[in-house]
């Protein structure tokens, strides 16, 4: 299989300030499904951010879809959408007029699955988005970027504001448009629980330093025993 992320050693300091992250190194395939494990302020955000080319590594190679996503003539950007937890929507827009603004830019947007989601999500159309839940925003936007049909999706801590009915919901969806479009996905999470079982891989993130591991030694990793019920 293809190579959609290639990392290496990649390190990354904030101006004459601390080492966020040190000497990284990941390859992700197509069609993989990828957890990034950490605390708090481990790296995991830092890490997606140099993925999408906000912010350039200080040192290492990154290659995202055969491209520097530092380099501001790529041709494949729009082969990748993201998910995160920190997003400004005007308030004033419908849900509808939201997707409708978010799939202008996409010319593969699929809008039969728009629709079906927005059943799916009980998401209302003439919602305005200064309505919706904090959980309701996310599946808006997780809507518009899976019917995008990215050949990348990152996501940046969301599942924490879902409950866990639209939790299940979501990596559903996920795991369905995996099989069906092939499509890879790299989710950044603090919550171990929400990986086990569901990815092929980990890389679990502590102190900058990162270490690839099996989705089944994540609640090791994080301390976390599973409670008898």
């Amino acid at each position: 299989m293809k190579n959609i992320i290639n990392i290496k050693n990649i390190n990354y300091t904030i101006p004459y300030g601390k080492t966020i992250l040190h000497d990284v190194s990941l390859e992700v395939k197509s069609g993989e499904f990828i957890g990034i494990l950490g605390r708090n302020g481990s790296g995991k955000t830092t890490l997606l951010d140099i993925l999408q080319g906000l912010r350039p590594a200080t040192s290492g190679a990154i290659v995202v879809l055969d491209e520097d996503p530092a380099d501001g003539s790529r041709n494949h950007l729009h082969l990748i959408t993201t998910l995160s937890h920190d997003a400004n929507i005007k308030g004033s827009l419908t849900v509808e007029q939201y997707l409708k603004f978010y799939s202008s830019f996409y010319d593969n947007y699929m809008y039969e699955e728009e629709s079906k989601l927005i059943d799916f999500f009980s998401l209302i159309k003439t919602s305005k988005v200064g309505t919706l839940s904090t959980g309701q925003m996310k599946k808006m936007q997780f809507i518009g970027a899976v019917c995008a049909k990215p050949i990348l999706l990152l996501i940046d801590e969301v599942t924490a504001v879902m409950d866990p009915e639209t939790r299940d919901q979501f990596f559903n969806v996920i795991q369905d448009h995996r099989q069906r479009y092939g499509l890879t996905i790299v989710i950044a999470t603090n919550i171990a629980e929400d990986l086990v079982g569901r990815v092929d891989r980990v890389l679990f993130i502590d102190d900058g330093r990162a270490l690839e591991s099996k989705p089944e030694d994540l609640l090791k990793l994080f301390n976390v025993e599973k409670k008898a019920c």
